[in-house]
């Protein structure tokens, strides 16, 4: 898997788009900057978002990887192919191109959005808290959409706040999906997920084998239940709000019998169905969660329901043995008395046939089994966030390390910087005398006639600061001796300037230099304390969830072997994840994950990444 630069080298390199980009739109595009006139990226854990506008006032989000997923080029293929068919008001358009931007010599990928207004889902639900009408509108709009994607066979992968996008249109409402790093289209059937999702919005579990259609049932229910919660009891939101989620945060799923916000929608009579129906769908297989239009119209089968409040207080793996596991033992043992039943008569081939088809058929069967239990695919999960955690960690580490080589490298590099800003300055000046000269003063020159004049148009060359030595050498269907006389021409046009040409920078500009280069340093010190305060973050989650996994029984399958064969009871779940906790009411910093700071309601989608 390829090594890709940190955001600073992509920030870097964008600071010239005509040589960083492949794409001609792009090429001609001027990227957002901030107040020192740099490319300013929003960065996520695995790519950097650059807002760009181009000559003729398009405006795309160019995103630059960080690290590659897997089957990265032939997943956005397939999702574009898809797309562009279906031509839902819910997708933007996009374009991946596998060599899209050069970084010190080396071509990346990127991923060429169109710009997507809108406010991102959270800041939308805030904002209208007090106006519960909105919110069911909302609603019923989500509602609308996770059909669209439920007739379509298609699923997002995930579903949060920051990849759903809410546009105003007087009393219209339309709702926007972005980010499709982790999308399922029936192209891709058979492969692993990407990711496995946001916590706050993913069924706890998920894992990167769940990969299908029905990837969104759980995250859409998630995000129904909290609108219509919102709109019902505007009040939880000042108390179960951490600027990362929708209401429900990971531990609700993992333990919802123990969770204060699921009691507190239990207690109210408008939302207890919808509990209900969340509730019970943390228990069961996340492909077994109900459509959202089927939970709306109470269309659920018996199994679907069928979780008791006893068995869901354990977990589904310990509740009533399924028919495999009752079924197992006997099944062994009479394969066994079979096989000895052979080998006694002498048939001791056809015996060992038996036992090795049983053994076979016995592994699948308890591999299958083993993958499907709650306890062994909570346990991946949460091994897989971990994983997922390290890698932003060691990305973000790398991060610092070439900001840090950067702001080294301004401190010791004065005159440098000093002599190429005096060579800018002397480049602008004789710009500025030389452009006042036109091509028709060749005709002057012994050797030089209207002829040279006509091809030099041609070339586009009109004034002496165009007719640079490189740029002579490229007008066709001139002589050498006509090239060297036009050199000779420009080279005395620069002699007559020289005088006016400075040799050093004056106070003024050297102070202003020097402040450029402070104020430079500055930043890139400050861009280090903020990527500093994100390893912290992602550090803090990190210990989270191996505490989780420290508590959490491990089921190996030899255990679950011996559970089969009756011989051992399965471990029970209880105490093994935390207790689900108010956001604002958590004793100390340690009981629940740092809450980032709020974006902006008029952010757009990108300031999401």
């Amino acid at each position: 898997m390829p090594s890709y630069p940190p955001p600073s080298e992509y920030q870097e390199a964008l600071q010239a788009p005509a040589v960083a980009f492949a794409d001609s739109e792009l090429q001609n595009g001027t990227p957002r900057t901030n107040a020192l006139g740099l490319p300013q990226p929003v960065t996520g854990s695995f790519a950097a978002v650059f807002p760009m506008t181009t000559d003729v006032g398009r405006r795309y989000a160019v995103k630059c990887f960080l690290a590659e997923m897997p089957d990265q080029q032939a997943r956005y293929e397939a999702v574009a192919e898809v797309l562009e068919a279906v031509d839902h008001d819910a997708f933007v358009e996009f374009a991946y191109q596998p060599e899209g931007i050069s970084v010190r010599g080396e071509a990346y990928p990127l991923l060429k959005m169109k710009w997507a207004e809108g406010i991102p889902l959270n800041r939308f639900a805030e904002k209208h808290l007090d106006r519960p009408g909105v919110l069911d509108r909302l609603a019923e709009a989500w509602a609308g959409l996770m059909a669209d994607l439920e007739s379509m066979d298609l699923a997002h992968g995930d579903l949060q706040h920051g990849n759903v996008l809410v546009e105003t249109a007087g009393e219209a409402l339309r709702l926007r999906l972005v980010d499709y790093d982790t999308m399922y289209v029936p192209a891709l059937k058979g492969r692993a997920s990407a990711e496995v999702g946001h916590r706050n919005y993913q069924h706890p579990d998920r894992t990167d084998a769940d990969f299908g259609p029905a990837l969104d049932r759980f995250s859409g229910l998630v995000i129904y239940t909290a609108l219509r919660a919102c709109a019902v009891r505007p009040e939880l939101w000042d108390e179960y709000d951490t600027g990362e989620n929708l209401l429900f945060r990971d531990a609700d799923f993992y333990a919802p019998e123990e969770s204060p916000l699921f009691g507190a929608l239990g207690e109210t009579e408008p939302l207890r169905a919808l509990s209900d129906a969340l509730r019970t769908a943390c228990y069961v297989e996340p492909a077994d969660v109900p459509p959202l239009s089927a939970v709306r119209e109470g269309r659920l089968e018996p199994s679907q329901v069928s979780v008791s409040r006893s068995n869901a207080q354990r977990g589904r793996d310990t509740g009533e043995r399924s028919t495999a596991a009752r079924v197992f033992l006997p099944v062994t043992i009479g394969g066994v008395g079979m096989a000895l039943g052979l080998a006694g008569v002498g048939r001791g081939l056809v015996a060992a046939g038996v036992l090795l088809a049983g053994a076979s058929v016995g592994a699948g069967v308890v591999a299958t089994r083993y993958r499907r239990l709650s306890l062994v695919r909570r346990r991946r999960r949460l091994e897989q966030e971990a994983d997922r955690f390290r890698s932003t960690i060691q990305e973000l580490e790398r991060e610092v390390a070439s900001l840090q080589e950067k702001r080294d490298e301004l401190r010791t590099s004065m005159a440098e910087r000093r002599q190429e800003r005096l060579r800018e300055i002397q480049e602008q000046v004789l710009h500025d005398r030389l452009k006042h000269h036109f091509v028709e003063e060749v005709r002057d020159v012994e050797g030089l006639t209207h002829k040279h004049v006509v091809r030099l148009k041609a070339a586009n060359l009109r004034t002496a600061s165009e007719l640079t030595p490189e740029a002579v050498d490229a007008v066709r269907r001139i002589s050498d001796r006509a090239r060297a006389r036009l050199k000779m021409w420009r080279a005395a046009l620069e002699e007559r300037y020289a005088d006016e040409i400075p040799d050093a920078l004056s106070p003024a500009q050297e102070r202003r230099l020097q402040r450029y280069i402070e104020h430079r340093i500055d930043d890139l010190g400050d861009q280090i304390g903020r990527t500093r305060e994100k390893i912290q973050t992602q550090r803090t989650e990190l210990e989270r969830i191996e505490e989780r996994l420290d508590e959490m029984p491990n089921l190996s399958v030899g255990h679950y072997v011996c559970f089969l064969l009756r011989l051992a009871a399965l471990p029970d779940r209880t105490g093994g994840p935390p207790e689900p906790s108010r956001p604002h009411e958590v004793g100390t910093s340690d009981d629940r994950a740092p809450v980032p700071e709020p974006v902006e309601d008029d952010r757009s989608w990108w300031t999401q990444a």
